[in-house]
């Protein structure tokens, strides 16, 4: 090889190397560091007319929600028409309807006024669904709104490391063509289809004016601040999250990434240098590089620098004066490629040897003594006999002395307790053990680690001594928190199961199970902040209250345990548990209120009512069941109604099954009118016949349901089986109104009543045709509610009956707020009503009453002819009972229908439309 072709190589395996890395699009990473470096050192505050109507923080506290009904924009929108600003764009996604028509017609009346600046709203594409990324959904506002404005898509495109650096222009979405909102308000049409173009971001964002929503919407902004100016309106406030990751900055809001887009329109969008410019730089630069080939590797290096500092200097002088983007990385690798050949080529092998050798050397031992000195773990070096002969600060720290005072000393000196080796001439044994170490301000445990010594060590050990104060408060915190509840600090379940278990007969013991009434009620309305500082106030209340011989654990929810761990009477208990009761009716002054709870509490004896701990637990829990469904507050075990439990828990999962395959039947009670006896109605009753438990009765399977998750689809059972056979009456000619029960559970549920006029149109049933039966006691846990839901349902023209009146509270209220169409009086007045002179004046005064009311009155039960004569002579109206009509399946009332009163239909009577 000749020397002047030698004087190239260095350069051309520079070059080659170089081409390859660009070749596999190794140097994007190093392209996108020097960009943003370039940005940054170029960061300008531009003059822009910008000026950014930010959704921010003091905006939605002003207005106090989120979001804002669209009238809201309508007003901001006449604000700027005042203005006569130069554009306006609202980056708020108008996609969908609001659920206000009111605002959303406001809105769309806002836009459509005549007005001379454009007004652009926003578009944006997105994958339809993460199997198909190639398939796009575009989402444009509503049409009532996007035919007044210019639409302009916010579409932006997450690079490497997911930071947004480009932004597309023209976009194609079907046969449309959509430009972007950066192009819609400068108006430039010279911009490639689906090419993405570079975001300018030198331009600092405090070149845009920022202005409070709240400030434009009041009329506060002086007019000078938005007259002629470009107005871009979007949230800025961070709670919203609409922040989107850029370089430089790394979050902005997605409002100004969009202003800045549109100012790098105005300003002129950066242009990359042809890749001709950077292969003529990397040709330049191997000429050149061949010049210092004999050069020392000193001087060589400080080439290298100047090189790296004028190709900067070089890409930023371009992008400032030019607005041009050259790629200068390809040039700096070629570079330190270059010098790194030069150096290698010229230098000799034993030297190069030689130095990397020192070096690593060096490093290992800068290494080693960075490790030592920073380390918080005492390290020493000690021989066979025990004595140190090297330690680091955090050694001589632990053992209270200076580093210079261990040089000699034993250590056993500082760590008596460590064991001598078994091994002739030892004094310390190697291994890994616990210790305890004298301070002055006290006993510190230590771990100590010994290493044995190895060969090349000449008998030299090394001795690492840990602070292990840290790991033992961390074991006793996660001891503490694996066996105590976080937000009382009481024990839980876990240590209360430890307690039980440790529970040896024949010493006697009781277990309390407390569970809060109405504390979901609180959590409803008041919220769980507010129920978890109930929480914690009942849980320091308890513990204080409580001898310390009792223990109290909070269990899950809103449920405590108590343990008694021994009592001589029964009678020490019930007085404990009124105690407890006691103090958990005392009101508790939480979120600006005095707050009363009630609470339910069920004992359970050891040994006599259960042999372990996991049984006490369940009779417990079986006992407080039975406190909460008698509403005695306290109740004792009874194995009864544990037994009853156990077939509620059984017949609970056969209902739900017998639901599922369509199990249960229909039969339907006439009601007969009294004058003429014809029938005018019937009553839907739902009945179970199970193959393993027979026939159970409504009164037992019912209540089950009301209280799991089992009332909705049974009553929504019986309320499409009763309307598919009074249409199938109907078409008969037998056109009779239809009663069905309410639960209470759902009189307060408004989805209910859009499930119950649904079922009514989809079987083809006028709704006055349906007459809904429900009790006193529904309406009592959230009347206002209660009568909200039921307005819906009259208004749709369904008929409301009282059921069982009389044996609730039988308010008057009610008869006067609820628009009723029917009182039922209940069989209790009617059963003994021929001899009973009470219940008859009761029966009398109902019926003047609810006459006087313009109702309907239904009595219950009539078992004879006697009773049915007496309150027809009453002016009772209506009568239902086994004396009138039993239960029927819908085939066999057809034929008692037809044999009562034949084909015709039935002119029923009604009170009030």
């Amino acid at each position: 090889m000749t020397r002047n072709t030698a004087r190239f190589m260095p350069g051309l395996i520079a070059l080659a190397l170089t081409v390859c890395a660009i070749w596999l699009n190794l140097l994007a990473p190093v392209d996108r560091v020097i960009a943003d470096l370039r940005n940054i050192v170029l960061q300008k505050t531009v003059a822009s007319d910008v000026v950014i109507v930010a959704i921010d923080a003091n905006s939605l506290r002003q207005l106090n929600r989120w979001p804002w009904p669209r009238d809201v924009h309508a007003r901001l929108l006449q604000k700027l028409d005042q203005v006569d600003p130069h554009a306006v764009f609202f980056d708020i996604d108008f996609s969908v309807a609001s659920g206000n028509v009111a605002a959303d017609a406001a809105l769309a009346t806002a836009l459509g006024e005549p007005r001379a600046y454009p007004l652009v709203l926003p578009a944006f594409w997105q994958d339809a669904s993460a199997q198909s990324m190639h398939s796009r959904v575009l989402t444009e506002p509503l049409p009532e709104l996007a035919q007044h404005a210019q639409i302009g898509m916010v579409n932006v495109f997450p690079g490497p490391g997911g930071l947004v650096r480009n932004a597309v222009h023209n976009d194609q979405f079907g046969q449309r063509q959509y430009r972007s909102v950066a192009l819609q308000l400068t108006g430039q049409r010279d911009m490639k289809n689906g090419q993405f173009y570079p975001i300018d971001f030198s331009i600092a964002p405090r070149s845009f004016t920022y202005i409070s929503y709240v400030d434009v919407l009041r009329g506060e902004v002086p007019e000078h601040l938005l007259r002629g100016k470009t107005i871009f309106i979007g949230a800025t406030a961070v709670e919203l999250g609409d922040n989107i990751p850029v370089p430089i900055y790394r979050a902005i809001p997605g409002v100004t990434l969009q202003a800045t887009i549109y100012e790098t329109l105005r300003q002129g969008v950066p242009q990359l240098a042809s890749p001709w410019v950077t292969l003529v730089m990397l040709a330049l630069l191997v000429v050149f590089w061949s010049r210092f080939d004999a050069r020392g590797w000193r001087l060589q290096g400080v080439v290298c620098l100047l090189t790296f500092t004028a190709l900067a200097g070089l890409s930023v002088y371009l992008q400032a004066d030019h607005n041009v983007l050259l790629d200068v990385s390809a040039p700096m690798l070629l570079t330190v490629l270059a010098l790194f050949a030069s150096i290698v080529a010229n230098a000799d092998r034993q030297t190069v040897a030689a130095f990397l050798a020192s070096l690593r050397l060096k490093r290992e031992q800068a290494l080693i003594s960075g490790v030592l000195e920073t380390s918080i773990d005492g390290i020493l070096v000690i021989d066979a006999s025990g004595h140190i002969h090297a330690a680091n600060p955090a050694a001589a720290s632990l053992f209270g002395v200076k580093t210079s005072a261990l040089a000699g000393r034993a250590l056993q000196t500082f760590l008596p307790a460590l064991k001598p080796s078994a091994k002739k001439g030892r004094e310390v044994q190697a291994g890994r053990r616990e210790l305890s170490l004298q301070t002055a301000q006290g006993t510190l445990p230590v771990e100590v680690s010994i290493s044995p010594p190895a060969e090349e060590a000449q008998g030299l050990m090394t001795v690492i001594v840990r602070d292990i104060r840290e790991r033992y408060r961390q074991q006793a915190v996660l001891r503490h928190q694996a066996s105590h509840d976080s937000l009382t600090g009481l024990p839980n379940r876990a240590l209360l199961a430890k307690h039980l278990s440790k529970l040896k007969s024949p010493k006697r013991a009781a277990l309390f199970m407390l569970d809060l009434d109405g504390f979901k009620t609180i959590n409803d309305t008041l919220g769980h902040r507010t129920g978890d500082q109930i929480l914690r106030v009942l849980g320091k209340r308890l513990r204080r209250a409580l001898p310390k011989e009792v223990c109290v654990f909070r269990i899950g929810g809103d449920e405590f345990a108590v343990l008694v761990a021994s009592y001589t009477r029964p009678a020490e208990l019930q007085q404990l548990a009124e105690d407890i009761l006691q103090r958990v009716r005392e009101p508790l002054a939480v979120a600006n209120t005095n707050i009363e709870l009630g609470g339910s509490i069920g004992i359970a004896l050891y040994p006599q009512q259960a042999e372990d701990g996991g049984m006490l637990l369940q009779c417990a829990d079986v006992a407080m069941y039975t406190a909460k469904r008698k509403r005695s507050g306290i109740e004792f075990y009874d194995a009864e109604s544990d037994h009853n439990t156990l077939r509620n828990l059984k017949m609970t999962g056969l209902l739900r099954q017998a639901l599922a395959e369509q199990q249960l039947t229909m039969v339907y009670q006439p009601k007969v009118r009294l004058e003429d006896q014809r029938c005018t109605g019937v009553e839907a009753l739902v009945r179970w016949n199970d193959a393993e438990l027979g026939v159970v009765s409504p009164a037992e399977f019912i209540p089950l349901a009301e209280t799991g998750d089992l009332i909705e689809p049974l009553t929504l059972f019986t309320l499409n089986q009763a309307l598919h056979d009074h249409a199938q009456w109907c078409a008969r000619g037998i056109d009779l109104k239809m009663s069905v029960n309410l639960s209470a559970r759902h009189v307060t549920d408004s989805n209910f009543v859009k499930q119950i006029l649904a079922a009514v149109a989809r079987h083809g049933v006028s709704p006055e045709r349906l007459e809904l039966e429900i009790t006193e006691t529904a309406l009592m846990d959230r009347p206002e509610r209660s009568q909200a839901v039921l307005a819906q349902l009259t208004q749709a023209g369904v008929h409301l009956a009282m059921d069982d009146y009389g044996t609730g509270f039988s308010s008057l209220a009610y008869l006067k707020h609820l628009n009723l169409h029917t009182l039922k009086i209940d069989q209790c007045f009617v059963r003994d009503l021929c001899q009973s002179d009470s219940d008859r004046k009761i029966v009398n005064s109902t019926l003047n009453m609810a006459h006087s009311l313009d109702l309907e009155v239904v009595a219950e039960g009539i078992e004879d002819d006697a009773q049915a004569a007496l309150l027809k002579d009453m002016g009772c109206d209506v009568g239902q009972g086994y004396g009138l009509g039993k239960p029927m399946a819908a085939s066999d009332f057809i034929d008692w229908y037809v044999a009562r009163h034949g084909q015709r239909q039935t002119n029923v009577h009604r009170f009030r439309a």
